[in-house]
């Protein structure tokens, strides 16, 4: 039987590999196989920064509930009245809350961060015996996926 599993670059992947070779498993019966990334379509990077304006609009929402609260509060003792305060101090909240949030992580996304690693699939040829305990062995490992071909 052949035990497919994939995972991302980490430490796991290094300690599954060891175990896999404890369990009486020949390095000829291993195979570790880097996947590829398209170079000609930056996708992922599109959805990293469709995620970052959704979140700024999140804390911004958050932020803009919490002042509109005590601009309402306090809109009670002032010339305008609390539903003017409030509303003002739901922009003013708003602004400051998306700001703050997209600005502080735009700015921090420029630093030189490590590229995103593709997975990483691995393939162990073992008897059928040793097929279910590979396959636990996997998911005990941090395995995004783990499959059995017969």
């Amino acid at each position: 039987m052949i035990v497919i599993g994939t995972f991302l670059h980490s430490l796991d992947l290094e300690l599954l590999l060891a175990n896999v070779e404890k369990k009486h498993i020949e390095r000829k019966y291993i195979m570790v196989v880097p996947m590829d990334m398209d170079p000609t379509n930056p996708s992922w990077l599109e959805g990293k920064k469709k995620h970052l304006y959704f979140k700024a609009i999140e804390v911004g929402m958050a932020c803009a509930t919490g002042f509109s609260v005590i601009g309402a509060s306090v809109g009670f003792r002032l010339a305008w009245g609390p539903v003017i305060w409030g509303l003002t101090a739901t922009g003013l909240g708003f602004g400051i809350g998306f700001g703050t949030y997209f600005f502080a992580k735009k700015l921090s996304r420029y630093r030189d961060h490590p590229p995103e690693l593709p997975e990483i699939t691995v393939l162990v040829q073992c008897r059928d015996e040793q097929s279910e305990k590979m396959k636990d062995l996997m998911w005990k490992h941090s395995a995004l996926t783990v499959g059995i071909i017969p």
